[in-house]
Parts: C-alpha cells; sequence; structure tokens
C-alpha cells in the first residue's frame, strides 16, 4: 500500500482539525474505522480513490500518514503519489496557513 508521512511540529488535535476541515472542503466521505485510522472516498484530479489517514505522536512531533486503500480504476502508479502528496501536502499548508495568520494578526 503506498503511503506518505508528514512529521509536523503540531499538537495532535490540531493536526486532526486541519485533517478533518480538510476532507470537508474536499466534500469526501469519510468515517473513523475499527483501527483508528479515518478510512475516507476523496476525489483528487477527478478521480475517486479511497485512502487511510492516522495522525500519531511521536514527540516533538506529530506524523500525519495517508495511504492509498483502494486507487481510483486506471490510476496511474504516478498518479496515485500526486493524490497521496495532494492530501498531506493540503493538511501541512492549513496548519502553516493558521500559524502564520495568528501570529500575524493583530492583537484586541
Amino acid at each position: 500500500m503506498k503511503s506518505v508521512q508528514r512529521f509536523l511540529p503540531y499538537p495532535k488535535q490540531l493536526v486532526l482539525y486541519a485533517l478533518y476541515g480538510i476532507l470537508d472542503s474536499e466534500e469526501s466521505e469519510y468515517e473513523k474505522a475499527e483501527d483508528g485510522c479515518i478510512a475516507a472516498q476523496v476525489i483528487v484530479d477527478g478521480n475517486r480513490s479511497e485512502f487511510a489517514l492516522s495522525v500519531s505522536e511521536d514527540p516533538p512531533v506529530t506524523v500525519l500518514t495517508v495511504q492509498m486503500r483502494t486507487p481510483c480504476e486506471g490510476l496511474s502508479e504516478k498518479g496515485g503519489m500526486r493524490a497521496l502528496c495532494y492530501l498531506a501536502d493540503r493538511v501541512e499548508q492549513l496548519l502553516e496557513n493558521e500559524m502564520e495568520l495568528s501570529q500575524t494578526s493583530c492583537p484586541a
């Protein structure tokens, strides 16, 4: 099973919040699986594939793992890797943007 990981300097709860936010913004179908992963069907570049996403703590970082469970029929290996990286990158970028905004916002 193909997978990618991101080692993120954020608390687990914040990474989970970002992950669910991305899944919602992609209008994906998802549920928490028995193994603790998030099982999701996500359309990336017009291709619906099934992914397993997990978040774990390994201090001082939080590890985001995105695995392709069932690729869209006919999806190339490169296309599968692009889809994996796309999802992981979206979560990481959302976290980076939120942190940047919180550091530059004016105090009330």
